[in-house]
């Protein structure tokens, strides 16, 4: 990787260029970053409060990591990422003692992933990239999912991931609550049905903003070139429409692991839709400076479920009727 900023951009501070442009000092940044919950836990695990706060840092550390390859990918490309994300796993092998599941999960899902979103969004735009993240991730943990489960249905093994945190909550219900004991095994049923969804959505959503992220940093420091929409331009391809509709009737008729997948991939691309209706929503207000309605909408985002489904409806909407086209100005787009 070569920093060679633009006159718009900003010089790379050194210790950051030394990093991001050596393989190897990279790749040991990424496995200090990856593993910062475990040598934090173990160097200040004893100081109460304070370690908590250092442990919620490194948490934040291993999850920007998708970030820190996405940033290289941007500035020296895809294959000296790939080389560079290589000698992290190798190093991650070795910090594992031996552990060759460790080392693929991280090189895929650390390394190749976020790459080959951060080149497809340079090429073709953040809906693209998304598109790519929410494949790649429904597909992958789809399988694990099913190889973990072997025999035994997907539910039943996430039902029994959740058991012993219910079990508790049962036993701490006092006898003949029978309204407490079934809204108890109502919230689990319910979690263990969407869990799947929501995980992989989440996953989706913290790849994504690490890969816009690393292009903000990029164009910082002036080394960022192709697609530079603003956040508010977010849209999602047609085609996502279309699978969408096919995979309702799976979620709601099918049986077993088809309908339990199908609604988890359902849950995460109508997840993105309302991230579009968000987006619709914020370019129009702040078209209109409706600034103080902007936050208002956020807030409501945290705490009412009900806003989320409105917003997945006009981001649906919106991949049809394009509901920005008329306010340019405030997307981003030119």
């Amino acid at each position: 990787m070569s920093q060679q900023p633009s006159p718009s951009g900003v010089m790379m501070p050194k210790v950051v260029d030394l990093f991001l442009t050596n393989k190897v000092p990279c790749a040991v940044l990424a496995v200090v970053m990856l593993s910062s919950v475990y040598w934090i836990d173990m160097l200040f695990g004893s100081l109460g409060v304070l370690a908590l706060i250092l442990v919620v840092f490194g948490v934040l550390l291993h999850l920007v990591v998708p970030g820190l390859f996405a940033l290289v990918t941007l500035g020296g490309g895809l294959k000296y990422s790939l080389q560079t994300g290589a000698i992290a796993a190798i190093l991650l092998l070795l910090f594992t003692s031996g552990s060759i599941g460790t080392a693929v999960v991280f090189f895929l899902l650390f390394v190749v992933l976020p790459s080959f979103s951060a080149r497809l969004l340079q090429q073709q735009g953040m809906g693209q990239a998304a598109w790519l993240l929410a494949l790649v991730l429904c597909s992958g943990v789809g399988f694990a999912m099913v190889a973990g489960a072997g025999g035994q249905s997907v539910e039943s093994l996430v039902q029994q991931q959740f058991q012993p945190v219910f079990d508790e909550m049962l036993a701490s219900i006092p006898p003949g609550a029978t309204a407490e004991v079934a809204s108890v095994q109502h919230l689990q049923a319910v979690m263990v049905k969407v869990f799947p969804g929501f995980f992989i959505l989440s996953l989706c959503l913290i790849w994504w903003s690490d890969v816009l992220l690393a292009r903000k940093l990029a164009i910082h420091y002036g080394f960022y070139q192709g697609n530079t929409d603003g956040v508010l331009a977010f849209a999602l391809p047609k085609v996502l429409v279309y699978v969408l509709l096919i995979l309702l009737p799976f979620a709601n008729m099918a049986e077993g692991n088809v309908q339990y997948l199908a609604l988890g991939a359902a849950i995460v691309l109508a997840g993105l839709l309302a991230v579009q209706g968000v987006m619709v929503a914020h370019a129009w207000l702040k078209n209109r400076n409706m600034v103080n309605t902007i936050v208002v909408m956020y807030v409501l985002l945290f705490f009412w479920f009900g806003v989320v489904v409105m917003f997945a409806l006009i981001g649906l909407l919106d991949v049809w009727f394009n509901f920005r086209r008329n306010f340019g100005s405030a997307t981003g787009e030119k």
